[in-house]
């Protein structure tokens, strides 16, 4: 604007700023929350915060699905909109039969990453993770769950792997373009195993504090998003 105009920055920026009450924000995707949602997000996370004081952090076990491209991540660094309101952005999506994958996935974490010790396993409301078989053999298969009505809707501020991880996971393994599925997943697979254990510990630390912002804005939004 400052080119365009002939005039400096500095003008730009008080105009923008001081005169015209606007301010820069990055576009981001966010999730939908209507008052009905809002209502449940609030009821879940105070009935999931008393339930997860009794297990320790390392007995939870979270999970997401994130789908990466051979092409290079977008940097919304500099991508800035000017805006007075706060408008939230809705995308449903088509979730995918998973029940084939769980199985074999879900039988050996008992005995490989938990030791035979019980754990509490987590997932969050896509269709497939509803569906009735699936929430049957977890009942029958897992020592612990979070069913489909406990888990807050709506809430991928909730999970670590969404809030803090895929960002992360993202930023390091698709930094330039991959030329083939092999590649990426062998970038994924080496930037994965990098991520420090202290920045995990840290993302599963806090989700007890990040329940207690919901309810504390009664189900509304914990992180600022302006959406346009």
């Amino acid at each position: 604007m400052a080119l365009e105009l002939k005039i400096s920055r500095e003008s730009v920026r008080t105009i923008v700023k001081s005169d015209m009450g606007l301010f820069p924000y990055k576009k981001r995707k966010v999730h939908f929350i209507s008052p009905q949602i809002k209502e449940k997000r609030l009821a879940r996370s105070k009935a999931l915060l008393a339930r997860l004081a009794s297990f320790g952090l390392d007995e939870i076990l979270f999970s997401d699905e994130k789908l990466f491209t051979v092409e290079q991540a977008y940097n919304r660094q500099n991508d800035r909109v000017l805006s007075l309101l706060h408008l939230p952005y809705h995308k449903s999506i088509d979730a995918s039969k998973e029940f084939s994958i769980l199985n074999p996935i879900m039988r050996g974490l008992g005995k490989t990453m938990f030791n035979n010790r019980p754990f509490l396993f987590q997932q969050d409301g896509a269709p497939a993770h509803k569906a009735k078989v699936n929430q049957q053999w977890l009942r029958n298969n897992i020592p612990d769950f979070i069913p489909k009505e406990e888990w807050p809707p709506s809430s991928p501020d909730l999970n670590p792997m969404d809030f803090s991880l895929w960002s992360i996971l993202e930023t390091n393994a698709c930094t330039t373009s991959h030329k083939s599925i092999k590649s990426l997943k062998t970038s994924l697979s080496r930037e994965w195993a990098k991520i420090p254990q202290e920045k995990l510990r840290a993302a599963v630390e806090s989700v007890p504090k990040r329940l207690r912002a919901v309810i504390k804005k009664k189900g509304g939004y914990i992180e600022q998003f302006n959406i346009l």
